[in-house]
């Protein structure tokens, strides 16, 4: 179990949950769900802001923003709440280890499930803790998990970020 499980490292990220809309791209048509900056050299950190209306289907006039990695683009008066998580960190050791995850169901009478068998979503853990009952004898036939939409996610380079800041 430990040889498995500690190949999964994570990283520490600053959230802040907000409503400042200049860190998303100047041009609204431009806004996703997942808002990606990737910034040109390689010392500073990619940021992610999700525009949570769209995300989470809110129906607000205020614009939610929940943003990592950037706290000092955001204006302090736009800012409802600072928090910190951990999340996992893709290598080709982690997904060597996700490939081994029957052996750590109802191993010493202990099973393992959790968003980190997958790519990190909510769906991943409910497919994980599937994956889980079925090795219980429990059918999954009537449980499907809804894969998320392609594109919802735009990743955007430097390059682009600026364009869509023009």
């Amino acid at each position: 179990e430990q040889s498995i499980l500690s190949e999964f490292p994570y990283s520490s990220n600053r959230v802040v949950l907000h409503a400042d809309t200049s860190v998303l791209p100047r041009s609204r048509r431009a806004w996703a769900s997942w808002n990606y900056h990737i910034p040109s050299t390689s010392t500073e950190r990619p940021t992610l802001t999700y525009w949570m209306n769209l995300l989470q289907g809110l129906n607000s006039q205020e614009t939610y923003c929940v943003t990592l990695n950037e706290d000092e683009a955001i204006n302090p008066d736009k800012v409802l709440g600072r928090y910190n998580y951990s999340h996992p960190i893709f290598t080709t050791q982690r997904e060597a280890a996700q490939k081994r995850h029957a052996e750590v169901i109802r191993h010493k009478r202990t099973s393992f499930c959790g968003a980190y068998w997958g790519n990190g979503f909510h769906e991943d853990g409910v497919n994980s803790a599937l994956a889980v009952c079925r090795k219980f004898g429990v059918s999954s036939t009537e449980w499907s998990v809804v894969p998320r939409p392609s594109d919802s996610l735009r990743v955007v380079t430097e390059q682009r970020w600026e364009m869509a800041h023009a």
